[in-house]
């Protein structure tokens, strides 16, 4: 019976999360709280989970993954079981236990009444156009650049330059993607802010970065003469 109650109850949240998001696509099983925003085309896969975060336009959680009080840019692609903003706990007190310093954590009973360590989340910013590998985990705070590619089962405690490909345990830069000109040029055209009708006609070249960034400086001029 309790089974069958949870199941209801994912299929009930889901079909709130659909009327709140409706360009969205949730499957049953995913949960985002009140303080979440989806953007349009966002996709949350079964058992995906979000507390105080956005996720924008076009990007995708698979299934199992955990985002806590972040910032996920548009057309990140974020594989499963994956966890964004891992929290901290103080190291300077003579606990580390939140009974201690933190009345609002789900626990049955504390010693203080008001929260004595600061922001155990801040906020963690991953830029536009982000894979974030298999198993990664990023500590919360820290920020992630645009074009970014994050190996699975890295371990992120810093943060990571845009176009950069990096992994490990902890997480260290491998290589650009590119040459620092492309990437710079790439940082520069900001596609993923363009609208639709632009992105369909750049699509074309999106396989070759050289010929997308001369399209789109064509496409700059014409447009700056017109």
């Amino acid at each position: 019976m309790s089974e069958v109650l949870g199941l209801l109850r994912a299929i009930l949240h889901v079909h709130r999360l659909r009327r709140r998001f409706p360009e969205s696509c949730i499957h049953i099983g995913a949960y985002a709280d009140s303080d979440s925003v989806l953007g349009a085309h966002a996709v949350l896969f079964e058992g995906a989970r979000l507390v105080r975060s956005r996720i924008s336009k076009y990007s995708y959680v698979q299934s199992m993954s955990r985002i806590n009080h972040a910032d996920i840019g548009p057309f990140c692609s974020i594989a499963g079981e994956v966890i964004i903003g891992l929290g901290a706990h103080p190291t300077n007190m003579v606990s580390s236990s939140p009974v201690f310093y933190d009345p609002s954590q789900p626990l049955p009973h504390f010693f203080v009444n008001k929260r004595l360590f600061s922001e155990p989340h801040p906020k963690t910013i991953v830029g536009a156009d982000v894979w974030i590998g298999q198993r990664a985990m990023l500590k919360a705070g820290v920020s992630i650049g645009v074009g970014a590619v994050i190996g699975a089962g890295s371990v992120v405690t810093k943060d990571v330059p845009p176009y950069t490909i990096a992994a490990g345990n902890p997480c260290r830069p491998i290589r650009l993607r590119f040459s620092e000109e492309m990437c710079m040029q790439l940082l520069d055209s900001r596609w993923w802010e363009l609208d639709e009708e632009r992105l369909a006609e750049l699509s074309v070249v999106f396989s070759d970065p050289g010929k997308f960034l001369e399209m789109i400086k064509k496409k700059t001029v014409m447009s700056a003469l017109a």
